[in-house]
């Protein structure tokens, strides 16, 4: 189906330009085909069973077909990508690709068909098409290694040694008491981060590599201070493009701020359902864009005090600390079995009920604080990176560095060696 829809894509994009009087015919044509193709793999058996549940029929037994649906690799990431290149070609923010080979990588150049980052025609189609004309460059050569290792460390090292931990917490919420609730919360915080960036970290590696410039698809979003900012941290790729072909469209901030406000939330909740079919990521794109809207309020209540009052280093650290918190209670929704569960966890967590101490807790929570340490460290090493790779290359001898990376390579190899989880985001 893949290629059946991208041809059609491409086809209904050149159409546009040469044909311009039915441009927003072959426009929507290939946006409804493209969606088509994902809502049929993604959403159907979703649809019919809450349809079932509503209307009390049985539309789904007997439907073989439906019943071994195999959800495509990397449908949502390139439908996103098909549909924001129809709409730029529209726009005449990009020229048609030429050459449907092209086109083909352009959409599923294998570095990050699966988990993304999502790329646009306009940044990425010229490099491609200028690609074979690129000679070796030995710093494409050095940075892609090093986001490639980045990425091995954080998933193998990381994320896949959470990854247990998380999966015995979330098969029995019911018996957690808050605190366990709160440490099995923050522990699925740190694995998806890194294993999901871990896979854009790779993919940034794996195309520079071939002389391609992918953009980066996290900056440490823990460190945010409210949802704005976090979804300016968090899978960005996908944040700019509901900003674009979503939000912008629906009214974005013409139309007041109650209009606004309701953009927003409909653009956060399309987020949601986007990552897959079912309530809780409803819940959780719901959930979001009641706390961009919530900070957009507060910005508009607040714009009138004094900068000392929202500008001071303690204003910042408690605002990280508590949209942690926030974040994290997020998460749960994500990450739970249904929609019951994550509510039951939740309210748990609020409320602080079954507040069973036990000393071994202290050591779970400082645990949490090391992983958070070391996302701190993460920012330090990518504001500073470009210093840090002046030092590393002109005073580390290179004996010493050759022993360093010896060692790292020696513990990727030991960690790869046990049992290994693929990433979280293949599913979506």
């Amino acid at each position: 189906m893949f290629i059946v829809v991208s041809a059609i894509v491409y086809f209904c994009a050149l159409r546009m330009i040469f044909d311009s009087r039915y441009k927003k015919i072959y426009l929507w044509t290939g946006i409804l085909i493209a969606l088509s193709n994902l809502i049929f793999f993604k959403y159907i058996g979703f649809i019919l069973t809450n349809i079932n549940h509503i209307l009390h029929l049985n539309l789904l037994q007997g439907n073989i077909l439906l019943s071994h649906l195999i959800l495509p690799i990397g449908i949502s990431f390139y439908t996103f990508q098909l549909v924001a290149y129809l709409v730029d070609v529209s726009k005449k923010k990009i020229e048609p690709c030429r050459s449907i080979l092209t086109f083909w990588v352009f959409v599923s150049f294998f570095g990050h068909l699966i988990a993304g980052p999502i790329m646009r025609g306009k940044v990425y189609l010229p490099q491609i098409e200028k690609i074979e004309y690129k000679s070796f460059q030995i710093e494409n050569m050095k940075y892609g290694f090093y986001y490639i290792v980045l990425g091995l460390i954080k998933k193998t090292i990381f994320a896949d040694t959470l990854a247990p931990k998380v999966d015995f917490y979330f098969s029995q919420t019911a018996n957690l008491n808050s605190l366990e609730g709160w440490f099995a919360a923050y522990l699925f915080a740190f694995q998806l981060y890194f294993d999901f960036s871990a896979y854009s970290d790779m993919a940034v590696g794996i195309g520079r590599l071939f002389g391609l410039k992918l953009d980066v698809n996290f900056r440490t979003p823990y460190i945010s201070a409210n949802a704005t900012e976090f979804w300016k941290r968090w899978h960005i790729t996908l944040s700019k493009w509901i900003k674009d072909y979503v939000y912008i469209p629906l009214g974005g901030s013409r139309k007041g701020l109650f209009s606004q406000c309701l953009f927003i939330i409909a653009a956060m909740t399309v987020s949601g359902i986007w990552h897959g079919a079912s309530w809780t990521f409803v819940i959780w794109g719901l959930y979001h864009g009641l706390l961009i809207t919530g900070h957009k309020i507060y910005t508009v209540l607040t714009k009138n005090l004094h900068p000392s009052y929202t500008k001071g280093l303690f204003y910042k650290i408690f605002s990280v600390i508590l949209f942690f918190q926030l974040t994290t209670i997020g998460w749960v929704f994500f990450r739970a079995n249904n929609i019951n569960e994550a509510f039951a966890l939740v309210c748990k967590m609020i409320k602080l009920s079954h507040l069973d101490y036990n000393p071994v807790y202290l050591t779970y929570f400082l645990f949490i604080a090391l992983l958070y340490l070391l996302h701190l460290a993460e920012y330090f090493l990518t504001i500073h990176r470009k210093s840090l790779v002046f030092f590393w290359d002109k005073y580390v001898p290179e004996y010493l560095r050759a022993a360093i990376y010896t060692i790292i390579l020696l513990v990727l190899i030991l960690f790869i060696k046990t049992e290994q989880n693929t990433f979280i985001y293949f599913q979506f």
